[in-house]
């Protein structure tokens, strides 16, 4: 049966909320789906939940993380892409719900218009009770998609948007390498390529947000990881002439503000240097974060404070 779609989860340690998100796909109105959860290692009893699902409906697929790829979602999410065999490709985390219509109302807009690589719906947050904590305003098409999404006047999350199987073809797509920055690297690189979206204005997805959701925010390893993430982002982008001076600003700006944590990384000069190398354009706003990088950082250094500076 053709049209199908592939609901990829990268899951770790999720024992306690994963049923809740297999429930939400389970409650789908267009049935024709296969739900591929990648455990990633996981210590608690996920894979016992999982399976139990899988024994009364087969369209939920259980599958390992292989030892032999690095350990985190990036890894899972892609190993469970490649094992899997719809028409249209949809990631989802093991802690956040779909809505009854979502998989549905994405589907008719594919099949409406082969010439579409992806389509996008909205996201509401929620805290673990499915109060509404703030509804996504900023998930909408532009003209300049690529630069709005960096700069952030335009986001979305990894489970808005439904990407036809035929886009990834040859196509790098979560790095397996990152710490943080994972589904936005991932978006970023598929802008990259100059998809042609599609836009489904409905709340379609519920983002669970954590008590400590930032907690990871304050690891240098974090921090190093969302500075080498952004700095690859910059030679993709260079590599395929999407590189802007806006777009540099905005990466660049992104990253003082990061100075928070990264100040404390042994090698963090040379870390803003190999930035700073890669995306220096002579121009006002971008000089006067120049200045702001180098009193921030000398403030962290002498008195420890300085959020200031880099704000």
């Amino acid at each position: 049966m053709a049209n199908k779609v592939s609901i990829i989860i990268a899951t770790y340690n999720r024992a306690h909320l994963i049923l809740d998100t297999l429930e939400s796909v389970y409650a789908q109105t267009y049935t024709n789906w296969e739900c591929i959860i990648v455990d990633d290692g996981s210590t608690d009893n996920t894979e016992k939940i999982v399976n139990d699902l899988v024994s009364k409906d087969s369209r939920f697929i259980f599958l390992n993380r292989p030892s032999e790829r690095p350990k985190g979602p990036n890894a899972a999410r892609n190993f469970g892409i490649e094992n899997s065999t719809g028409d249209y490709v949809l990631s989802l985390d093991s802690d956040d719900w779909i809505l009854p219509e979502h998989l549905e109302l994405k589907v008719e807009v594919l099949k409406k218009d082969p010439a579409i690589d992806g389509v996008l719906s909205k996201t509401i947050m929620v805290d673990s009770n499915k109060f509404i904590i703030k509804k996504e305003e900023r998930t909408r098409l532009t003209k300049n998609i690529l630069e709005d999404f960096i700069s952030l006047r335009v986001s979305w999350y990894m489970h808005d948007i439904m990407w036809r199987r035929s886009f990834f073809e040859n196509k790098v797509l979560y790095d397996e390498q990152l710490l943080k920055m994972l589904d936005r690297d991932f978006h970023i690189r598929r802008l990259s390529e100059n998809p042609a979206l599609a836009f489904v204005n409905e709340y379609l997805s519920l983002y669970r947000i954590h008590e400590n959701s930032n907690s990871s925010n304050n690891n240098i390893n974090v921090a190093e990881s969302r500075h080498n993430a952004i700095v690859k982002i910059v030679i993709v982008l260079n590599e395929k002439g999407k590189l802007s001076k806006n777009i540099k600003f905005y990466l660049f700006k992104h990253q003082v503000q990061n100075l928070v944590i990264l100040h404390k990384h042994p090698r963090s000069i040379y870390l803003y240097l190999s930035l700073i190398k890669k995306t220096f354009v002579f121009r006002s706003d971008y000089l006067k974060w120049v200045l702001k990088l180098m009193v921030g950082y000398f403030s962290f250094k002498i008195i420890g404070k300085g959020l200031y500076f880099v704000q």
